[in-house]
């Protein structure tokens, strides 16, 4: 049985796809992506935020690790934590927000946009690490 839940291959899956739909649904192209991360300073405000940052910042740390001892399941532990933080930082911080107020449907520029570029560089940058994680596999 698949189970979505816990450190299993669905619930690893399931949070790569989230990741990689945040901004296609925003509408973002990964030139725009770039711009930002290059361009506007990062501005970290919430605990979940800081929790997948530093969850982030751990991948040298855990290829150094493996490297060292040929231990490949650190990186199947450095995944799950990045999938759960992830998963934890999406459903308490806002990547895209729909402007309710607009009849057509459109993402509004300022507050589904600028607000949420912080929101969306992290999740950006979670993908390009999971993508060099899969990778070295």
């Amino acid at each position: 049985m698949l189970d979505d839940k816990g450190n299993t291959a669905v619930y690893l899956l399931y949070a790569f796809t989230r990741i990689c739909s945040i901004a296609r649904t925003a509408n973002i192209s990964p030139e725009q992506i770039s711009d930002a991360a290059n361009n506007l300073p990062m501005s970290l405000q919430h605990d979940k935020e800081w929790k997948l940052a530093k969850a982030l910042l751990r991948f040298p740390e855990v290829l150094l690790k493996i490297t060292k001892d040929l231990c490949l399941h650190h990186l199947c532990e450095f995944v799950y934590d990045i999938a759960t933080s992830f998963t934890e930082f999406y459903d308490s911080c806002y990547c895209v927000e729909k402007d309710s107020s607009d009849s057509h449907d459109q993402w509004e520029e300022t507050i589904g946009k600028t607000v949420a570029f912080n929101a969306i560089k992290l999740q950006e940058e979670t993908k390009s690490t999971t993508k060099q994680e899969r990778n070295k596999t």
